[in-house]
């Protein structure tokens, strides 16, 4: 079963750009997420180690302005491999980025080397049977080069490739389309907008 990506205004109030630009982070932008949304329409949290919890989800979406979108990398204790507890992993995993409602921008996979294929295909069942549970989540797959023909059959994203929406980490250059750009750092940021 393919996913169907819902549908993604991109653009905030007045910015005619569709591929929203932001960093890897806020940690250690000057003045902190006050001041970093006021210069970006979006972030990627990272919930690689752990999940943030309900209160400062709340406090994170209070600050931002209308349009602003999340994005958010996760998660490590993700297996790539069927079971019970990964259902667990999964459901609790996107049940907290739900938590973000209209504030929603995407989320990125990091599928790390040496999970089979056979078990890719059985967790995207596991996956799929989740997401028709709690609803779509634009999803993006970092995924070993073995795997993405099986993510593209199924229907899914792979980052920094083309399609429908976009997810791309430090390109070198803004490519129309729709979708996000998350950079490193600033200086990646300036380089791309230069070139």
């Amino acid at each position: 079963m393919a996913l169907k990506i819902p549908h993604l205004s991109l653009r905030r109030d007045g910015d005619p750009r569709k591929i929203l630009v932001g960093l890897q982070g806020y940690r250690g932008f000057p003045g902190g997420f006050k001041a970093y949304r006021q210069v970006f329409p979006t972030v990627e949290l990272s919930w690689w180690h752990r999940l943030p919890d309900e209160r400062t989800l709340g406090r994170l979406e209070a600050l931002a302005p209308p349009g602003f979108l999340f994005s958010a990398l996760g998660h490590k204790h993700l297996s790539f491999r069927p079971s019970g507890e990964e259902r667990r992993t999964l459901r609790r995993f996107l049940r907290r980025f739900r938590r973000f409602g209209e504030k929603r921008g995407a989320v990125r996979l990091l599928v790390p080397q040496g999970v089979e294929e056979g078990a890719m295909a059985l967790w995207l069942d596991l996956l799929e049977a989740v997401l028709e549970e709690l609803g779509p989540f634009p999803l993006f797959f970092q995924a070993p080069e073995p795997l993405r023909p099986l993510l593209k059959a199924r229907g899914h994203l792979l980052v920094n490739e083309e399609g429908p929406l976009l997810y791309l980490l430090d390109p070198p250059g803004l490519p129309e389309g729709e979708g996000f750009a998350y950079f490193s750092s600033l200086q990646a940021l300036a380089q791309a907008l230069h070139s």
